[in-house]
């Protein structure tokens, strides 16, 4: 496995850049991040290769709502222009989300008056859509979240549903980004979706709950369910995606103590 750090909710108002220094000075050799539009491209691909970090991830698109076929063509495009990116910083996961989000996670277009099934059909064909697009060598990776706290009225809330949609859509590039904090906030439990999806799970984001802060100040056992992911066969990235409860260094010593766990 690979420990992944997002780098959004670090380090207060700095550059990307800067914050990925930091990062190398932890000891750190993969990061990850939302929008890229945000960002000097050029400016982190060059940081990058100075510190010998790479980037594991970001959002493939932030506009948009797959569960809407209206809106496929500005989902597609804002994914055309995520890969551009993608390639300069040669990424091979892009996040996919189901409805667009607004300031502080808000559901833009929860669209009530359809039903499940029409968005789950509209979900699969905006997703072959853009697999067309994508390279053989890169993931997209959908996202379930919680509609508990953080997004109400978003469509993709299970990780049932998300198997569902990767058999319909049929390419293993497309697999499940499992959101453990998500999960947990869903009433889930985090030992039992780790092997019952196992073969779909294609990236972790890892916060506690509640507060969704750095592992070590909730009420989850991460030693334990880190364990689980290891023991399970999954190889790949395993995200921090959290809010500092202390500073962003402290916060950073916690993600290190409970890898070395493992």
């Amino acid at each position: 496995m690979i420990p992944a750090v997002c780098i959004e909710m670090l380090f207060g108002n700095i550059s990307a850049e800067e914050k990925i220094e930091k990062l190398a000075d932890e000891g750190f050799s993969h990061i990850e991040f939302w929008s890229w539009k945000d960002k000097n491209i050029p400016a982190i691909k060059e940081v990058c290769k100075k510190r010998n970090v790479a980037v594991a991830n970001f959002s493939g698109q932030r506009l948009g709502d797959l569960i809407n076929e209206n809106t496929h063509h500005v989902v597609l495009e804002d994914y055309s222009n995520a890969l551009n990116a993608a390639r300069l910083l040669n990424v091979k996961n892009l996040m996919f989300l189901t409805n667009e989000l607004g300031d502080e996670g808000i559901v833009v277009h929860p669209e009530e008056s359809k039903s499940d099934y029409s968005k789950q059909r509209a979900v699969v064909r905006g997703l072959e859509k853009a697999l067309e697009m994508t390279p053989d060598n890169m993931n997209l990776i959908l996202e379930p979240l919680n509609t508990v706290l953080d997004h109400q009225g978003y469509y993709l809330k299970d990780l049932s549903t998300a198997v569902e949609i990767l058999e319909l859509v049929g390419d293993p590039r497309l697999q499940i980004l499992c959101d453990l904090y998500h999960q947990e906030m869903m009433g889930d439990d985090l030992i039992a979706i780790i092997h019952e999806y196992k073969n779909q799970i294609g990236y972790y984001h890892i916060a506690d709950v509640p507060g969704r802060h750095e592992p070590g100040t909730g009420a989850v056992n991460w030693n334990a369910v880190l364990r689980e992911i290891k023991n399970s066969g999954y190889e790949g990235y395993v995200g921090f995606e959290y809010s500092p409860e202390e500073d962003s260094l402290a916060s950073l010593q916690r993600v290190k103590d409970v890898w070395k766990s493992i």
